[in-house]
């Protein structure tokens, strides 16, 4: 046996290390499967949940990225979806391959009842009901969204959701990584036979039936709903999440004083979502397509400090948004439902699928029709509501402007286009408009209306906006421009406003009266007048509104553009700030800082 002196033994331990390290780099070099993520997110699809989180995740980068591939895998596979676009539901292989990690995430009635012994009825969507559950485990309370599988597969909406699902939880690893902690993070899933008890946890008509908290002596005495009988079970998927206790920035705003928030409270939350799309977007090419304060979720942060400041990092500037701890939120991006993270869908022509909620559509969708395309510019209008609605507060626009409603004339004409099967290049808004329209062989109606938002959606936003000087594509598809202009800009128009035995007024006329007490340049209306007023009071702030609600696609302002702009400058960090202050709790989320 070879004895070494200590100088010996670090020496050699030494040349070990440096030859490892050497062996190391030059692995790193080279294309292996240590380095592909594509073949390491298959090799760690054979994992189970709890080892990808917490055993693969944390070791690399790489690993992780490979691990987020592979999560999202898992969850395509927990309701029967394959994470191959080219693999066919009735490939033997794959619906193996997602039965075996359905089994592996199956829990019982036992661990159902005893993992969760208190629930509330939160809310319920087209496919899943949401509750506010206390788990035993962690000694605390958090959201649990609950799916019936069964439902989605008859009703033809398995990849819908498997895809909703799966962007839950890749843009969930940007929270763990702490890349951006704007978006609610899902914690675990796993699946049972049984749906939650109602006796128990809830629902529509009954929210709180075990009371509106968990109270550990008031439970040991409570009974425990009995296991249903086999004819009762299904296929029912439960995601764990973390609860943001404020609910949706909607609701939150209506629980404050008038209804509003302070102006810089609303820059902090509107920072928190552009950096979350932004993101996002870099990662996963993400584009939301429904941007709406009700799809954004408050957060209290965890913090016994007198102040919180979040810390984000972006090329050579770090912003501090500081707030009192009382006053701060970490505002949270949710609800994927209509979400696409493919780049190629970039630039196609837009499709139904994009027409989400009505009254947010950009304007491009409704002027330029079948030309409009797909892109991150739908969200970054979606983005100028939202900032409209935290600066007015009270409500969303077109709740304040429920009152303004398109001219007859200008209606009419825009139906001979959007309704008018022989304009062509209007086929997408004509199916959205006449969804529920079913006609006979003559085409007569013979049942159903016209959903008529739309032609109310594009007046009011130039109402609020003002008809563009720059009118774009106007010679390519001038259609609509022309309905606009010769409408609402000539006096002397169609004149078809009025009550019948009152004098008709025109269009044009119409439009003026409702920019005088609507526009946010000079309406007189007290949310707009409040929102000009605190904007006009912030360097850049309506300047950036009108940036991000260009009707324009391609001058809107991006979700870099916001977080660069003037409007957000004074949250820029300089060296007379101090952050390890001892009255502060300091969270930091430096990845996209340069220095």
């Amino acid at each position: 046996c070879l004895t070494l002196t200590d100088a010996n033994r670090f020496s050699f331990a030494q040349l070990q290390l440096t030859e490892s390290l050497d062996e190391i780099e030059e692995m790193n070099m080279k294309e292996t499967p240590f380095t592909d993520t594509k073949i390491l997110a298959v090799v760690f699809s054979f994992l189970n949940e709890k080892e990808l989180l917490c055993k693969i995740s944390p070791v690399s980068s790489l690993w992780s990225e490979a691990c987020t591939e592979a999560h999202a895998h898992h969850m395509l596979s927990s309701v029967g979806c394959s994470s191959t676009p080219d693999v066919h539901d009735d490939f033997d292989d794959s619906k193996t391959e997602n039965l075996s990690i359905m089994l592996s995430m199956e829990k019982s009635w036992k661990y159902l009842v005893n993992q969760y012994p208190w629930a509330c009825f939160l809310s319920e969507g087209a496919f899943k009901r949401v509750y506010k559950v206390w788990n035993k485990s962690t000694g605390a309370e958090e959201a649990v969204s609950v799916m019936d599988i069964e439902l989605i597969e008859s009703t033809g909406n398995k990849n819908v959701v498997g895809a909703e699902l799966a962007v839950s939880a890749m843009l969930s690893s940007l929270v763990r990584r702490n890349i951006c902690p704007n978006f609610v993070l899902t914690r675990r899933v796993f699946t049972c036979v049984f749906e939650p008890p109602a006796s128990h946890w809830g629902s529509g008509e009954n929210r709180n039936p075990k009371g509106k908290s968990y109270n550990s002596s008031k439970f040991r005495h409570v009974r425990k709903p009995r296991e249903p009988k086999k004819k009762e079970q299904g296929k029912y998927q439960y995601m764990r999440m973390e609860l943001c206790s404020e609910g949706d920035a909607e609701e939150y705003l209506k629980r404050q004083e008038s209804e509003s928030i302070s102006p810089f409270q609303a820059q902090h939350i509107l920072f928190q979502t552009a950096f979350a799309l932004y993101a996002a977007a870099d990662r996963f090419c993400l584009k939301h397509y429904d941007m709406k304060l009700l799809n954004i979720f408050m957060q209290r942060p965890e913090s016994s400090s007198d102040y919180t400041t979040l810390r984000y990092g972006i090329g050579s500037h770090v912003f501090a948004l500081r707030m009192r701890t009382e006053n701060t939120v970490i505002a949270k991006l949710a609800d994927y439902g209509t979400a696409n993270i493919e780049p190629e869908s970039n630039g196609r022509p837009a499709t139904i699928g994009q027409f989400t909620t009505l009254e947010n559509t950009p304007p491009e969708f409704m002027i330029l029709g079948d030309a409009a395309k797909q892109g991150h510019g739908h969200d970054m209008f979606g983005l100028g509501l939202c900032m409209l609605h935290l600066f007015t507060g009270h409500a969303p626009y077109e709740e304040i402007l429920e009152d303004v409603v398109c001219p007859s004339g200008f209606k009419k004409k825009l139906r001979n286009i959007w309704e008018n099967e022989n304009f062509r290049s209007y086929s997408v808004i004509r199916s959205v408009i006449l969804a529920d329209v079913y006609t006979n062989e003559d085409g007569d109606v013979i049942d159903g209306e016209p959903d008529e938002v739309l032609y109310d959606t594009l007046y009011r936003f130039l109402v609020l906006f003002g008809i563009p000087e720059l009118k774009y594509q106007v010679r390519d598809h001038g259609k609509v421009w022309k309905a606009i202009t010769s409408s609402l800009e000539d006096s002397n128009g169609s004149k078809t406003y009025g009550n019948r035995g009152s004098k008709k007024r025109s269009d044009a006329d119409k439009f003026k009266q409702d920019q005088d007490l609507y526009s946010i340049e000079f309406g007189s209306n007290k949310f707009i007048s409040r929102a000009r007023k605190e904007l006009n009071e912030m360097d850049g702030g309506l300047e950036l509104l009108f940036a991000l609600c260009s009707f324009d696609p391609d001058k809107r302002a991006t979700a870099s553009d916001v977080l660069n702009s003037q409007f957000m400058a004074p949250l820029r960090e300089d060296l007379t700030n101090i952050i390890n202050r001892k009255d502060t709790t300091t969270m930091s989320f430096l990845t996209y800082a340069t220095k």
